[in-house]
């Protein structure tokens, strides 16, 4: 079965109780369809293209429909306003390699 993922650039703009409530709750609503963190954050070598890049994120999941899923779960669109009043962001959807 081909995996899915989501991959997110993510410019934090408002750092502060808010950003952080948001971090704090996320991982709850990925353990109910099983998506797990590749990467969160950590540090950046550009070998190529632009260097004005946010936060890199990347979930897996055993599906792209799973993560289709949880983009769309209740769970977790309750905590995406705490997202997007303090950060920008581009969220992709993407079918692994099979």
């Amino acid at each position: 079965m081909t995996k899915g993922y989501i991959f997110a650039e993510v410019t934090l703009r408002t750092p502060g109780a808010e950003w952080d409530e948001y971090s704090r709750k996320v991982q709850a609503t990925l353990d109910a369809y099983g998506g797990v963190f590749l990467i969160r954050g950590g540090a950046q070598k550009v070998v190529e293209g632009d260097t004005n890049i946010g936060t890199i994120v990347v979930l897996e999941f055993e599906s792209p429909e799973k993560a289709d899923e949880w983009y769309g779960s209740a769970a977790y669109q309750q905590i995406v306003p705490l997202r997007l009043r303090n950060a920008d962001a581009r969220v992709i959807c993407l079918s692994g390699a099979n």
